[in-house]
């Protein structure tokens, strides 16, 4: 089977088509529980719209629990960097179906307001009245986490407490008011699969971190690097390190156990094939300002390998990385050099200043082992800091143009990786577009997350 026919069957129409259909399909399962058997006599069309809008509202978030991104069979479809934007963009519309719900059924009939009262049903006022005020706060600190300056850690358990809540008093809501859920099949059948979507909260809070428990790594090096980066370099303390794909990566966890609200996501910079583990961090945030402060000795665990951001065996690489972004690109190319890989690679690597280029001196001494062209862009030249003569390099920024002049003879024959400031990954995916690659060829990694 030629490369060409393994890249469509990664990324296609019909898969995304395939995903979509079973989304709505899963969407509509427990509306369809309430449907199927004896009903009651229908009501106005906008009661029974209100009330189909809570069903299929509760169906979404509970499918949000799928969608996190720690799944190994989904990952691989659209590429985690997908996942995540599908993720976000789906919690936004189960919001809008959430809330659409009683507002729908009160200037329907306002006695659905006295499900919000208190003399009527304490419980019931107390549960409804915290959903809303929840959904509000899950919404609005997934999008403005960085306004509120909330550390990872803090957001993301309380975004998994938010979101376990919230369906929780959904399905209790549901089962309570009985409308259409009066058989207690039906009751044990919703309970059954929104419980199920639930745990798959708990199994990666609490089940991957018990499996995980025996196969602690430790730290051998922190190596300071370019542009205030950090390496850390991990050995597993028995057993063989994890086997993982250039350009996937792995959650981080740096502690004594591996039960822990610190978890976080880095791109693997090492060579898939060498016999220890390294990961390289900027300066940027709450964890990563700690890299260098990280003991030799330190406990790591690490769960993964996840992502598709990674080669085909027969497809050539146009890489467009900048700053941080290159650390995929540089498991990549090493794995390439230890391989003593025949294909070919083009390197875009945006940086601000020459002096911080990470890891230039290896990148040229890779460009000896492989067929490697690097074209170095540097935004900010001075006049006192020109780009030595040996170097093939562009000043500004990356730009169509620029993607134009650098695209190789045969296009078609290569896959293109795109990792970097956010910016410069729009740019790029626009331009390389407009230019006619293939999106099935185009590949993007963000960590918007941390």
């Amino acid at each position: 089977m030629g490369a060409d026919n393994r890249i469509e069957m990664r990324y296609s129409y019909r898969r995304g088509f395939s995903w979509l259909l079973l989304f709505t399909v899963l969407a509509l399962v427990p509306l369809g529980i309430a449907l199927v058997g004896p009903i009651p006599a229908a009501r106005s069309f906008w009661i029974e719209l209100g009330v189909a809008l809570g069903f299929i509202a509760l169906a979404i978030f509970g499918l949000q629990f799928l969608f996190s991104g720690r799944f190994h069979w989904i990952a691989p479809t659209f590429g985690m960097d997908n996942i995540i934007h599908f993720h976000r963009k789906m919690g936004i519309i189960a919001f809008f179906f959430i809330l659409a719900h009683p507002i729908i059924l009160i200037l329907a009939d306002t006695e659905f307001l006295l499900y919000f009262d208190p003399r009527v049903n304490l419980l019931r006022a107390i549960a409804l009245s915290y959903v809303s005020v929840a959904l509000i706060g899950i919404t609005v600190t997934s999008i403005w986490r960085m306004a509120f300056k909330l550390s990872y850690e803090k957001w993301r358990l309380l975004h998994g407490f938010l979101s376990l809540s919230i369906v929780f008093v959904g399905v209790v809501h549901s089962i309570q008011v009985s409308h259409y859920m009066d058989p207690l099949w039906k009751k044990i059948a919703l309970a059954a699969l929104m419980g199920a979507c639930m745990y798959l909260v708990l199994h990666t809070r609490l089940v991957r971190p018990w499996l995980n428990r025996k196969k602690p790594y430790r730290v051998t090096k922190v190596n300071d690097e370019r542009d205030e980066c950090w390496t850390l370099t991990l050995k597993p303390e028995s057993g063989r390190k994890m086997a993982f794909k250039p350009g996937q990566f792995a959650w981080i966890t740096v502690n004594e156990s591996p039960f822990s609200l610190q978890q976080h996501p880095f791109s693997f910079a090492s060579s898939a094939r060498a016999e220890t583990i390294s990961f390289t961090a900027k300066e940027s945030g709450d964890f990563t300002s700690t890299f260098k402060e990280i003991p030799v000795g330190a406990k790591v665990y690490l769960e993964g390998p996840f992502g598709s951001f990674t080669p085909e065996p027969d497809s050539h690489l146009f890489l467009v990385m900048g700053g941080i972004g290159i650390t995929p690109g540089m498991s990549m190319l090493r794995t390439m050099r230890d391989d003593k890989d025949p294909r070919k690679a083009i390197l875009l690597y945006a940086s601000k200043k020459w002096k911080d280029v990470t890891f230039r001196e290896e990148l040229t001494e890779i460009s000896k082992e492989i067929d490697l062209r690097i074209i170095h862009v540097i935004e900010d030249v001075p006049d006192e800091e020109e780009l030595p003569e040996d170097v093939d390099g562009e000043g500004g920024r990356i730009d169509e143009e620029m993607l134009a002049k650098y695209l190789p003879e045969h296009p078609e024959k290569y896959m293109y990786f795109i990792c970097g400031p956010g910016p410069l990954m729009d740019v790029v995916e626009i331009g390389l577009n407009n230019l006619g690659i293939d999106w099935r060829r185009i590949y993007s990694e963000r960590f918007e997350i941390v």
